[in-house]
Order: C-alpha cells, then structure tokens, then sequence
C-alpha cells in the first residue's frame, strides 16, 4: 500500500505546484472547481445519493455555490470605478472596495464548525457512529464544506499568492508524513479508535511537530519578528490540528455509508476527497488565521 501512495504523490505534488505558480488565475480557479466537482460527486455518494441523476445534480448545486466568489472582486472593482468616475465620490468607492474583502469573514463560520467537530468528534466518537445523520444533513454540510474550500484555496492564491499557497500544502504534506511515519514507529494509542484505527495520538504529535518545523523556517525564511515568527507557528499548529479533524470528518462520513474509500481515482490514496479531506478542512482555517494576522492585504 505504501509503495503506490509513494508514487501517487511523487507524480501529483510537482504537478500541483507547477500549477499553483503558472496557471493564471482564471485557470487555477477552473481546474480547483473541477477537483470540487469531483469531490462533490464522491461526497454525493457517502451521503448516500444512489442515483447518477441525483449525485450530477448535488455536483451542480456545488458548482453554483462557487459562482457568487468567482468574479466577486472584480464585479465590485468595476463597480467602485464606475462611482469614482462618474460621481467622483472617492469615499464612496473605497466604501464599495472594502465589501470585497467581506467575503473574508466567510471564512468565520468554517472556522467555527471545524472547531466545534473537533470537540465533538474527541469527546462523542461513539456517539456520532450511532447518530447517523440524515441525507439532506449531510449534502448541506457537504456543500458548506466544499464551497469554503474552493473560496478560500482559490483567494489565497489571488490575495496573497502563490508562496503562501505553497507554504499551505507543504504544511499539509509534512504533516501527512510526518503523522505517518511517526505514527507507524511510536504509535501505541489510538486517536481516534472507532472512527479511523489508524491514526494514533504519536502521529498527531508528529504532525504538529511538522507543523512547528514549517512554521520556524517560513518565519526564518520571511524574517518575521519574534511575536509574528510565533504567531504563524501557533496558525500552523492550529491549521494541522484541525485538518487532522477534517480527515477524521471524511472517515466519519465513510463509516456512516459503510465504504473504506471515497473513491478509486487515485492509486494507492483512494478517492479525491481521500486526498484531499485535510486540505478541505485547512484552509479556511489557514485563509482566516492570515487574514487576522495581517500576513497579508487583499489587493
């Protein structure tokens, strides 16, 4: 199994980041759309959609929670012009350019539910397995979930670049390996028994001790002082933290519909959403944490 993972990712990762620094902009949010679609579709599945009509639908229902955010910034840029020039009320425009930094705080509520399904998911484990939820429940989380994710991926990349994109998956990556590895040498106590047997509490340490890592030599890298160098490793240890939870979600979704993987698209991982579980969890929280901060200004 280790052998086919390995392979997967040494063919994936250089592809992903040639495509974070050359795509253009409209590119990058096509293809990130498409990799949601494709999510969409295997999530359609775990919440129990049978039918190819009613899983294309929920794809589309997902596609269109995308398209407010797609040109959002641009349609306010136009507008904000258009004041400025035909009332000359220079107030007014920068009134009408701050809403394009509002959908920032979209980012709140994600933030919010991947904090209370980490309580949740830590304390009621064997709750949540007998708890099933309904249908309908787990498509409109689904959508929440997945439209954050793209929003946010796809304005990181906009907003502050592709170096803080990067420094997002190669968080993600170590913290993969790292809770991987670890886990497998010193992993004695289960994280998380019911819901994936897995993972253990040693390789959770192991990813946050990755997360530390890419924290110090990102502020090192910058040359943050001290308490922003601190800042962004505490962001990091909170981003790793809870995409941990947003891996677990996914396992918790799996073991609701009875199936080991998402799906069979990539050789060794499993389903997109296998792949990409702490991703989607990661960053709005990570989006958030650099927008509080002032990391970065959206331009």
């Amino acid at each position: 199994m280790l052998l086919p993972r390995v392979i997967t990712a040494l063919v994936l990762a250089p592809l992903i980041i040639w495509g974070v620094v050359n795509l253009s902009y409209q590119n990058f949010s096509m293809i990130w759309a498409l990799i949601i679609a494709i999510c969409a579709w295997e999530w359609s599945d775990l919440s129990g959609v049978k039918s190819i009509i009613g899983r294309l639908a929920f794809v589309l229902v997902v596609m269109a929670g995308l398209l407010p955010f797609l040109y959002s910034t641009e349609i306010i840029q136009a507008i904000a012009s258009y004041v400025q020039e035909t009332w000359d009320d220079n107030d007014m425009k920068v009134s009408i350019l701050k809403m394009s930094q509002a959908v920032d705080w979209f980012g709140v509520p994600a933030v919010v539910f991947w904090l209370g399904a980490a309580v949740v998911m830590k304390n009621r484990e064997s709750d949540l397995l007998k708890a099933t939820p309904s249908r309908r429940m787990r498509l409109v989380t689904g959508w929440f979930l997945l439209v954050t994710a793209w929003v946010f991926f796809y304005r990181l990349r906009v907003h502050h670049g592709t170096d803080t994109v990067i420094i997002l998956l190669l968080l993600i990556w170590a913290a993969d390996i790292a809770a991987y590895f670890v886990g497998k040498a010193f992993g004695k106590e289960k994280l998380s028994p019911h819901i994936s047997p897995g993972k253990t509490v040693a390789g959770m340490f192991g990813a946050l001790g990755a997360a530390v890592v890419i924290g110090l030599i990102v502020g090192s890298y910058n040359d943050f002082y001290s308490t922003a160098r601190l800042d962004f490793i505490l962001l990091s240890l909170v981003t790793v933290h809870l995409s941990i939870y947003g891996d677990l979600g996914v396992s918790l979704a799996k073991r609701w519909r009875g199936v080991k993987d998402s799906g069979k698209l990539l050789p060794g991982h499993g389903g997109a959403l296998d792949r990409l579980d702490s991703l989607i969890a990661a960053t709005p929280v990570f989006y958030t944490g650099i927008v509080l901060m002032y990391f970065g200004i959206p331009k």
